[in-house]
């Protein structure tokens, strides 16, 4: 198969077809979101609220490029949709100077590695809004290009690949509200309620950090997200806060996120871990009564939400600290326990789906640059 060295500037042309601005028109912008991710298509303005940048029509079938984000992959091929709307200067929209060359094809040939690094190269600068891509710089990068149809061929399996993977984007299951509307129809609002103080007793024992031992401390996501499991560092690196042993089993919550359900359970394996003063920890002081999971799940419901942003007084983040007895004195509903051991059932169920929706979202997201990047070895 012949490939040719071509410059971008001898295949595309920039298009540039001003358009006058009327105060009192009605205007639609687009934008172009990163990683090759489409057209922003922005609601309808007035002429007077535009900025005083200049604009111009964009035309179909153009390779279009935001000149302040080509270097994150902010381009995209427009449609005749496109052409209903306005770009800023900060967009080039480029159309083939030939009937030889494939948008598509150009499109995926800079979203793939070698492309995007070249457009990189053309958008010198160290900072993120200095990193601007020069029209001449863009012109003059060398790309390869087979004969239209060889393009044709790679351009058609490539988005036959993407629609594949947009498909599998599409079928994701907001999971997580799954499981809250689970706890919603349990009617656990009509239990009848109890404090914490009556369930949960501390589970915290100190430990004496030595400068030159390895730990791994512990951090909690907020909206019931799990653990975070640091790699280990020196004890000299751990902040001047406290310490405490872990213990699988337990009740943990960040008392400077717990307003944004920052709370989880440790599992096996976790007693390597440490925590920091910041991580409150329990243990059910009444295992008859209280089933630690449950209460995981109840806090990352609106009502359990609710309850720790009200214990957590303050109006900043920094500030909106929970305080160990502010926590105990909050009255949770309770259901009968083998009721509240059915629901973590179930949601370990659930959390097992997403875990796996979460493993073939990843392989799903990688499919795609991997096709680019396997297409675009073979011409280099």
């Amino acid at each position: 198969m012949a490939v040719q060295r071509v410059r971008v500037g001898d295949v595309l042309s920039l298009h540039r077809n001003p358009v006058p601005i009327d105060e009192t028109e009605s205007y639609r912008q687009i934008g172009l979101y990163s990683w090759g991710k489409g057209f922003i298509h922005r609601p309808p303005c007035l002429g007077l609220e535009l900025s005083n940048l200049r604009y111009f029509q964009v035309p179909a079938g153009a390779l279009v490029l935001s000149n302040i984000q080509a270097w994150e992959a902010a381009l995209a091929v427009s449609t005749d949709v496109e052409t209903e709307f306005i770009g800023s200067n900060r967009f080039l929209s480029y159309v083939p100077r030939t009937s030889d060359v494939d948008v598509r094809y150009l499109l995926h040939y800079f979203l793939s590695e070698p492309g995007l690094h070249q457009i990189r190269q053309a958008s010198p600068g160290t900072q993120v809004r200095n990193r601007t891509l020069g029209q001449q710089l863009f012109e003059r990068l060398e790309i390869p290009l087979p004969d239209v149809r060889e393009q044709q061929r790679i351009a058609a399996r490539l988005d036959g690949v993407a629609s594949m993977t947009a498909r599998l984007d599409q079928t994701r299951v907001p999971l997580a509200r799954v499981k809250a509307r689970i706890l919603a129809r349990t009617e656990i609002s009509t239990c009848p309620s109890r404090p914490l103080k009556d369930l949960l007793k501390s589970a915290r024992s100190p430990i004496e950090v030595k400068p030159d031992e390895s730990y791994r401390s512990l951090g909690v996501r907020s909206f019931g997200k799990g653990l975070i499991r640091y790699p280990a560092t020196k004890g000299v690196d751990l902040s001047k806060l406290r310490y405490f042993s872990v213990r699988p089993s337990r009740l943990v919550v960040s008392n400077i996120k717990a307003w944004e359900g920052a709370v989880a359970m440790t599992g096996d394996g976790d007693e390597g871990l440490v925590a920091s003063s910041r991580f409150l920890q329990w243990e059910a002081a009444d295992p008859a009564a209280i089933d630690l999971q449950y209460l995981r799940l109840f806090f990352a419901t609106p009502m359990g939400l609710s309850l720790l942003g009200r214990a957590s007084p303050g109006s900043a983040d920094r500030n909106r600290t929970l305080s160990s007895q502010r926590f105990l004195d909050i009255a949770v509903p309770l259901p009968p326990l083998d009721q509240q051991r059915r629901l973590v059932d179930l949601a370990a169920q659930i959390e097992a789906i997403e875990a796996q929706l979460e493993q073939r979202d990843a392989i799903s997201s990688a499919v795609l640059p991997a096709a680019r990047n396997e297409a675009f070895a073979e011409l280099i």
